[in-house]
């Protein structure tokens, strides 16, 4: 059956504490860090939807030449070098 929506238990994280390294006192919260552990189906997924919309967007030539950030390939310094 197919809804449209993401899973609902693909969204919930698992957070797991972890000690930042080199702290002397274990027991206070701010000596720690969260790391949140996702579904690995959801993150798979994931990528997927990504590569195919990046590849439409390439193909397409929907993207403006001038989109520097999120885009492979391409920096800060590609954009700094560009004359205008």
């Amino acid at each position: 059956m197919r809804s449209g929506c993401f899973p609902k238990n693909w969204k919930i994280a698992k957070i797991i504490p972890i000690a930042k390294p080199d702290r002397e006192d274990s027991l206070n919260p701010s000596k720690y860090r969260p790391v949140s552990l996702l579904n690995i189906g959801g993150k798979v997924i994931e990528k997927l939807l990504i590569k195919r919309i990046m590849c439409y967007l390439y193909r397409t030539d929907f993207l403006n030449e001038n989109q520097y950030g999120f885009t492979s390939q391409k920096s800060m310094i590609d954009a700094g070098m560009v004359a205008k």
